[in-house]
């Protein structure tokens, strides 16, 4: 193969060239010597590597076997010269913060979806609570009826002794309370362990057995009923949205669902809170209607008067706190549900009212999810404030172009060894040239 004159090698020539000679005339002088220290050893043909044959040119098992794969390069390569400018434009560093803003939203959107889970559990349980509260409530007022039928059994039986008819009355009405307290008993105390499944079911059988004697029964506290109905709609949707969100892979998603299960929970507590709001008016009210009844007998008494003053004053107190609480459920407002349901238990207090212990664990229950399912708004607001975010990010890093600046193209040609960049030699082709000059005179031509 030729052999070509390097860039390197021209100037080695120039510094051994004499000084004096170039500078006393326009041309070069190059002698043989000159030319021996600067062209480059050719070594002779047997030299090289021959398929074949060994060093001393015997015939040998050729090194390549065959069927190995054989890649067939092209004569000329060609390639652009570029640079990234987007590193100088600022986009790697846009597209860092995007891509760390969309980890931080998906971080917050879990944490949303965990706290939306707490809360709509801690709502199936408080609503559970409630409905067996409205059960037993009911089964109360139930059983109290039929004893009260049952009294009037038994007197009417003592008046009428020789009665075989009321005398059975008396033994079936008997039988029938005492089934229907065993229920109620069984019921309290489902209540106590937070059974309020087998609660409801046990307060149910009290309130059938009631019925089945012929004794008219209805819900104790028609609002407590109607606030346990929409605390429990309320709790199937926190369930519904916690777990929609825990199973969404958007972010997104997962941040509305856990506002909605937020505030689905929230519901929860608020109509909770309207059922101890009721239970306290109700109290207040049972309290003026004594007082009234105690005036009338002994209407001179002033100390009866001001008793029965003091009831109407707590009886209107409670019962407008027990309207702001209705109102504050109707808007999902807990926390001023629990506040007003509050009002309405201090001041039936006031006269006297003593709140069952179940009713003041529904309140203390109350509190509490609402709590939570404050905590459960504030990260899905902050998961969506991350999503936004994220968006607001992205759009940064896509307004910075992606740039590329082409500085010229690279032209290489494998069998001669010439070099082009925008189509401008690489090569000294001068050096070839004196290359060839020198190739003559050491073949004695010169």
């Amino acid at each position: 193969m030729k052999l070509l004159w390097s860039l390197s090698a021209a100037a080695s020539l120039l510094l051994v060239l004499p000084w004096p000679a170039i500078a006393q005339s326009g041309t070069i002088k190059v002698s043989k010597r000159d030319c021996r220290r600067v062209v480059q050893h050719s070594p002779g043909a047997g030299v090289e590597y021959q398929p074949g044959k060994d060093s001393r040119g015997k015939s040998v098992k050729s090194a390549d076997l065959g069927g190995t794969f054989k890649l067939k390069l092209p004569d000329v390569f060609e390639f652009d010269v570029t640079r990234d400018l987007n590193a100088y434009l600022g986009k790697p560093e846009a597209d860092a913060a995007a891509a760390q803003a969309a980890v931080n939203a998906a971080t917050k959107a879990q944490q949303a979806a965990t706290a939306a889970d707490t809360a709509a559990t801690a709502a199936e349980t408080l609503s559970a609570q409630t409905n067996a509260f409205v059960a037993v409530e009911d089964a109360t007022t139930a059983v109290s009826a039929l004893t009260a039928e049952r009294d009037a059994a038994v007197a009417a039986a003592a008046e009428f002794p020789s009665s075989a008819k009321k005398a059975e009355e008396v033994v079936s009405l008997n039988a029938a309370l005492t089934s229907a307290q065993n229920s109620l008993t069984s019921a309290e105390s489902s209540v106590s362990s937070g059974d309020y499944s087998s609660a409801v079911t046990s307060a149910q059988s009290a309130v059938s057995t009631v019925s089945g004697t012929g004794i008219s029964t209805s819900t104790a506290d028609p609002e407590s009923a109607s606030a346990a109905s929409s605390a429990s709609a309320a709790a199937s949707s926190a369930r519904a949205a916690a777990d929609s969100a825990d199973g969404s892979t958007s972010s997104a998603t997962k941040a509305s669902d856990s506002s909605t299960a937020a505030a689905s929970a929230e519901a929860v507590a608020a109509n909770v809170a309207v059922a101890t709001a009721e239970q306290a008016a109700q109290g207040a009210q049972t309290i003026f209607d004594t007082a009234v009844a105690a005036l009338k007998a002994d209407p001179s008494n002033d100390a009866v008067k001001q008793t029965a003053l003091d009831a109407e004053t707590a009886l209107n107190t409670a019962e407008t706190a027990l309207t702001a609480t209705q109102a504050a459920a109707a808007s999902g407002d807990a926390d001023t549900a629990i506040a007003q349901a509050q009002a309405a238990v201090d001041a039936a207090t006031d006269v006297g009212y003593t709140e069952d212990s179940d009713a003041t664990d529904l309140r203390t229950a109350a509190s509490s999810l609402a709590t939570s399912a404050d905590s459960a708004a504030t990260a899905a607001s902050e998961s969506s404030d991350g999503n936004t975010e994220t968006e607001q990010a992205y759009k940064d890093a896509a307004k910075i172009p992606n740039m590329q600046l082409k500085l010229g193209t690279v032209r290489f040609n494998l069998k001669s060894g010439a070099l082009f960049f925008n189509g401008e030699p690489l090569n000294d082709d001068q050096s070839k040239e004196i290359e060839s000059k020198c190739r003559e005179m050491l073949k004695g031509r010169l």
